[in-house]
This record gives structure tokens, C-alpha cells and sequence, in this order.
């Protein structure tokens, strides 16, 4: 629905106009990768979505019966509490452009959508601690949750792999950055995670997963080989490295760190499980790079303190230079 809002708001509530640029849309000559983004209208940002796949063919009578339902419901309120509904009103084509286009969007958001991450702090004991204050005996933990859903047409082109080579980094300004999780030689191809919680599935409803909700065989090396991918395997297949970086609780001493365990020479990084650096990696940077409660003004006229002040720009600062 924002979708649709705001590709409508871009033809300046036009939708004469709108219906005659879709029907002259060459979705050919769409292509996020080749398009300047610096330069690119509002019009041309909604052209790379309206193009990102539906998968309405594939779907089945039931799956699509179901999105029309809702595509109705969520229509008609448009029609009775928007503007909407009086520029609809006196020609039924602008109220059936308007279902289309929903219905397409739900489609599309479904099979692009990304998590939207922000951090949580959060305090446990700590009983392997000797220090004698509360503070000492409590260890910080920032755990990812999702407060939000984005459709990014650039990561929207990334194919999936149960053992991916880049990971997205949420940013302050909006944007997703990538960052890579394992050397990646010249020519090949970025592989991205489509579904986490199926990274805790046993292989078989792994696949399922994927199949159900994006229609592909996953062919990845860990899905011909039907191996069992989960976070707890992954975080004991390296126990000693993963209680090492406990030890450095300061995130900005984390990354290097993490970096050079990644890059060093001769690292094998097998092709059917993931290591437990290329988990911590983004998670470390989403800690320094994210959004996290601890950063939004406290008090009620909403004034930035010196340190959150302090922290944000320094966030920023180092987000503009990914």
C-alpha cells in the first residue's frame, strides 16, 4: 500500500498519466544495477520495484485466492477513508488500476522483502565474572529484531544460497549495505540469505520452506549435499575462536579483529556450512552501524545529549564511507 502511495503521489495523483506509463513500460530496459541512483526521480526508483517478480503464475488457486481477499479488503478501505475513493468514483478503470497494482505490490513484497534490523541491548549474568560491582557481574548482550519490512530493488537481484557470502547491514540513513562474509573471487556471483529462520530447519523442511514461499529448488552446496545448517552448529564448530571474541566487549575492537580472522591466508571456508565469523562479522557491524533504542533521546522536548550527539554522527560519519 506505501508502495502504491507513493508511486501515486510521484504522478501527482495522475492516474490517467500513471496507467499510460505502465502500458508504455519497457521492463527490458529497467535495471537497478545500471541505473544512476544519484540522478534517478522518484518514478524511476518505483519503475525498478514495479518490475521485481510476482510469482502470480506459480502461485497456487489457493495462495491467489487468499491475496485477492486481502487485496480487496485493503482496497475497499482506500476507496471509503482516502482520496481514493473520490477520484475513483466516476471511472471504474482508476479503481481497477488501483486493485492491480495492489495486488501485484503484496505479490512482490512477499517474495523481495528484506528484515529490517535494529539492536536490542540486553543484560545477563555473568557468572564466570570476578568483579566485585553489579555492573562487573552483568555482560551486554545485542540481540537482532525485526521492526520493519523494506523491498530493495539492488538486493532484490541477489540469488539465494543456504551458506551466503554477503550479509545486508541495515544503516541510519535508510539505506542496505552489503558486506562480505567470506573472500569472494573476481566473477562470482553474491549470494544472499532469502529466509533466516530456515537456516534452523533440518534440510528437508529447509527446502520446503524455500519452495513454498519462493518457488525455487534451492541448489545450493549445502542442499545437494543435504546437510543440516543451524546457528548452534555453527557457533560449536569454532568454540574457542567464539569465546575468544567474548573477551573483546568493545564492538569497535570486535571488527577489526573479526576481520583479519577472516582474511587469513589460507582460511578454508567450506562451500556446504558457514563459519561462526561469518555470522558475528554482521552482527558486529549492525552494533556499530545500526539502529539501536539506546541511541534515541531520552527526555520528553527530545534534545540530543553530547554523547548521543556524539555517537550518531560517528555512526553516520562511518556508514557514508561503506
Amino acid at each position: 500500500m506505501r508502495t502504491v502511495a507513493t508511486a501515486f503521489a510521484s504522478f501527482e495523483q495522475d492516474l490517467e498519466g500513471w496507467n499510460d506509463h505502465l502500458n508504455t513500460l519497457n521492463e527490458t530496459n529497467v535495471n537497478a544495477f545500471t541505473m544512476d541512483w544519484n540522478s534517478a526521480t522518484v518514478r524511476d526508483i518505483y519503475d525498478t520495484v514495479h518490475v521485481l517478480v510476482t510469482n502470480q503464475k506459480r502461485r497456487s488457486r489457493k495462495d491467489l485466492a487468499e491475496l485477492i481477499f486481502f487485496t480487496s479488503i485493503v482496497h475497499r478501505l482506500l476507496l471509503e477513508r482516502t482520496d481514493f475513493g473520490p477520484l475513483c468514483e466516476s471511472k471504474p478503470a482508476r479503481s481497477k488500476l488501483l486493485f492491480d497494482l495492489l495486488l501485484r505490490h503484496v505479490q512482490i513484497s512477499l517474495i523481495n522483502k528484506k528484515r529490517v534490523l535494529h539492536m536490542e541491548r540486553e543484560e545477563e549474568d555473568n557468572y564466570f565474572g570476578f568483579g566485585g560491582s553489579v555492573d562487573e557481574a552483568k555482560q551486554i548482550n545485542h540481540s537482532e529484531q525485526t521492526h520493519a519490512i523494506a523491498v530493495y530493488p539492488l538486493s532484490s537481484m541477489l540469488n539465494h544460497s543456504c551458506v551466503p557470502n554477503v550479509a545486508p547491514i541495515n544503516l541510519l540513513d535508510g539505506r542496505c549495505a552489503y558486506i562480505a562474509g567470506r573472500p569472494i573471487a573476481a566473477g562470482e556471483q553474491l549470494f544472499d540469505l532469502y529466509d533466516v529462520s530456515s537456516i534452523n530447519y533440518h534440510w528437508s523442511l529447509r527446502k520446503y520452506s524455500l519452495k513454498r514461499t519462493f518457488f525455487f529448488k534451492c541448489h545450493c552446496a549445502a542442499c545437494q549435499q543435504n546437510v543440516h545448517v543451524t546457528v548452534d552448529s555453527v557457533v560449536r564448530a569454532d568454540p574457542n575462536y567464539t569465546l575468544l571474541l567474548r573477551v573483546l566487549d568493545k564492538v569497535e575492537h570486535k571488527i577489526p579483529f573479526l576481520v583479519q580472522y577472516l582474511n587469513h591466508a589460507g582460511r578454508h571456508y567450506p562451500k556446504h556450512y558457514l563459519m561462526a565469523t561469518e555470522l558475528l562479522l554482521p552482527h558486529a557491524l549492525r552494533m556499530r552501524h545500526g539502529y539501536c533504542k539506546d541511541d534515541d533521546i531520552r527526555n520528553p522536548i527530545r534534545e540530543v545529549d553530547d554523547t548521543g550527539l556524539v555517537a550518531t554522527l560517528s555512526r553516520i560519519l562511518l556508514a557514508s564511507q561503506i
